[in-house]
């Protein structure tokens, strides 16, 4: 969609799929992020947001909101800028057009108490469009994307009224998945699987962006991090985490026993806080006789608890598709019901007659388990994430049935790509975090077996129709009278 030749990237997608990498720009009340998109639609591209959620992307459009199947999504980290009336910076970026050419520009706002939702503006509107509860709602001040090119991040402007939106660093992936956060010096320290390993001296330091401190009201620091052993002794890395230059924590010592990452959190009052770039920064002293492990950063408003920690699992809600590299070569992981639930355990037998059952460790980024060959004993069965996506187009698609009350009922599809690719899966069992599980056996026609939801009996489940991933729900055609 060559509408503007910005500095900013964007992708296609279509029916709720976030492209990997594409950072979100919004967030609903619970923290789960949006991200900003644009859609062709009757002769002009709009502005607009998508979640996978949503299904599709949510535009703006004469006094509603309408859903649209194909879009473009804004992968890059926005620079933002304050306006009202219908106004725009004269560095706005004119991100999409109507139907007779005039540009249409991205903007977003506080709609609703504790969101961030996105919409479009220009002048002749005379505030910003922006879509909420099936509704098009006008919003007279509101941010508006800027050219990065043109502008740079607000230092000292006050957006006022502004929630500061799902802010963290997970270093449980290389890059770390990071929501407003910039990291803007790693010394002495480096990716090491699921964590960053920091030794004697060493330090990272994020920047984070806070519109109006008094809408923070109180700033909520939590780092999970643990000091590695010393062969069979304790470790010893002394800790000392400073925000805008103000020691949280100085020197501390951190409990290891057991070797289990440790989560420390610390009240930092508004006046602590200022508005536009706060700096966090996180040290080894330099004394240290072990590594310090940090695994993830998360800054919450006192008044929307783990929001941060929500938006990353959305995250990783949003990209279901893992693949690992193993002893047994690349190995994909996707079990998806719909449920939105991310998985714990899994275990199968494939075509060949290998048995697998791994567990997976901390925000997934490894697995432990194992393995057995035929006619061979069990051995250790380790895997390293290499990549998450969204979708996986090798997956099976089945339309299923849930059996209870003497009789069989229509449920949701269950879509599954597990194991070495090429070896189709002849029995498969899954848990998830919410203590949902599942075992199925295959056929050529689809699968026979149970499903047990948390806290309820176990249930018949089964499917004799099988689809391509690929082929695309039926969707309603979108129909408007009017252009905007």
């Amino acid at each position: 969609m060559d509408v503007t030749a910005d500095a900013y990237r964007w992708e296609p997608a279509c029916g709720g799929r976030i492209p990997p990498g594409a950072v979100p720009h919004g967030y609903e009340a619970d923290g789960e992020p949006l991200w900003v998109c644009r859609v062709r639609m009757y002769g002009g591209v709009h502005p607009g947001k998508v979640r996978p959620g949503f299904g599709a992307a949510q535009v703006a459009w004469n006094g509603r909101e309408v859903s649209v199947d194909e879009y473009e999504v804004l992968m890059d980290r926005g620079v933002w800028g304050i306006a009202s009336g219908g106004a725009v910076p004269a560095d706005a970026l004119p991100a999409g057009r109507e139907g007779d050419g005039e540009p249409l520009y991205v903007a977003r706002s506080a709609v609703a108490p504790g969101t961030l939702h996105i919409g479009k503006v220009r002048s002749a509107f005379g505030a910003a469009n922006i879509g909420y509860g099936t509704f098009e709602h006008k919003v007279f001040s509101y941010e508006v994307l800027l050219d990065p090119s043109l502008s740079s991040p607000p230092e000292a402007t006050q957006r006022a009224g502004i929630q500061m939106p799902p802010t963290y660093a997970d270093f449980g992936t290389e890059p770390p998945r990071i929501g407003n956060v910039t990291v803007t010096g790693v010394d002495r320290a480096s990716a090491a699987g699921d964590h960053l390993a920091i030794g004697a001296g060493g330090s990272v330091e994020l920047r984070f962006d806070v519109p109006d401190p008094a809408v923070v009201r109180e700033a909520c620091v939590a780092i999970v991090a643990l000091a590695s052993m010393l062969s069979q002794a304790p470790g010893y890395a002394p800790l000392t985490v400073r925000l805008n230059g103000r020691a949280l924590a100085d020197r501390l010592r951190i409990p290891n026993g057991g070797g289990l990452p440790q989560r420390l959190v610390f009240a930092v009052p508004a006046e602590e806080l200022v508005t536009g770039w706060n700096t966090l920064r996180i040290e080894s002293g330099a004394d240290a006789l072990s590594l310090l492990w940090l695994y993830r950063v998360t800054i919450d408003p006192m008044h929307a608890h783990d929001q941060a920690g929500l938006a990353l699992e959305r995250q990783a809600i949003a990209e279901p598709v893992l693949r690992y590299a193993s002893g047994a070569g690349e190995i994909t992981i996707f079990v998806d019901r719909g449920e939105q639930a991310v998985l714990d355990q899994v275990a199968w037998a494939d075509a060949s007659g290998a048995e697998y059952a791994i567990t997976f460790e901390k925000q997934q980024a490894a697995f432990y388990g194992w393995r057995r060959q035929p006619g061979e004993p069990p051995s250790e069965f380790r895997g390293q994430l290499i990549e998450r996506g969204s979708f996986a187009e090798e997956a099976r698609r089945f339309s299923t049935e849930e059996g209870w009350s003497g009789g069989w009922h229509h449920s949701g599809d269950l879509l599954v790509a597990v194991g070495v690719p090429g070896l189709p899966v002849t029995r498969l069992t899954w848990r998830d975090g919410r203590g949902n599980n599942g075992t199925v056996a295959f056929d050529d026609d689809g699968f026979l077996g149970t499903y047990q939801r948390a806290g309820e009996g176990p249930i018949g489940y089964r499917s004799r129709t099988r689809t391509p991933s690929s082929a695309p729900a039926e969707k309603a055609p979108v129909h408007a009278a009017d252009s905007e």
